[in-house]
């Protein structure tokens, strides 16, 4: 687990460890606007994948393969997501970071409103959070929210152990 100063720090910090030039990340449209800043801060290419109320404005695993390309590094992911509140149903996720891991990809997952969900998918008996999936994922949450604490500025990364050096020489010297 990283600390960091707010998920958007999270979200940026794992874009400096992952994410090199040229390297495409799939990210829904709409999505949170930052997380296209994110991933071309550090000469990614944010690849926009048009969601629409088919797909309740979220990612699914047929979209992902759709726009996955020999270029394609990894998805950042919000469920639920800013704008739109919509969660993935559980199930969608876990074929969305199969594919992702077949790929030989990255999964991240931005879980700040996660808990402000009240509602269940057809066949969930509580809300799950992506890191129940496997510990190859990158997961991030934010005090801000659930706690409503926005002025904080509290965040953390549940990143795979492996990485967790990385992150941490990159958090050390970005945000001392």
């Amino acid at each position: 687990i990283i600390v960091t100063a707010g998920a958007s720090a999270a979200l940026s910090l794992a874009c400096v460890a992952l994410v090199d030039p040229g390297d495409e990340v799939l990210l829904t449209d709409p999505s949170y606007p930052c997380n296209r800043h994110f991933v071309a801060a550090v000469d990614g290419v944010p690849v926009t994948v048009p969601v629409g109320p088919d797909t309740r404005f979220q990612m699914t695993e047929a979209l992902l393969r759709g726009h996955w390309t020999g270029r394609t590094r990894g998805t950042l992911l919000a469920s639920p997501a800013n704008p739109t509140g919509t969660s993935i149903p559980f199930a969608e996720l876990a074929r969305i970071v199969d594919t992702v891991r077949a790929r030989g990809g990255f999964a991240m997952v931005d879980e700040i409103y996660l808990g402000l969900r009240y509602d269940l998918d057809p066949g969930e008996s509580r809300v799950c959070s992506a890191l129940e999936l496997g510990d190859d994922l990158i997961v991030t949450n934010s005090f801000s929210k659930y706690f409503s604490m926005t002025g904080w500025r509290l965040g953390w990364l549940v990143v795979p152990e492996a990485l967790a050096p990385m992150f941490e020489k990159l958090a050390q010297n970005l945000y001392i």
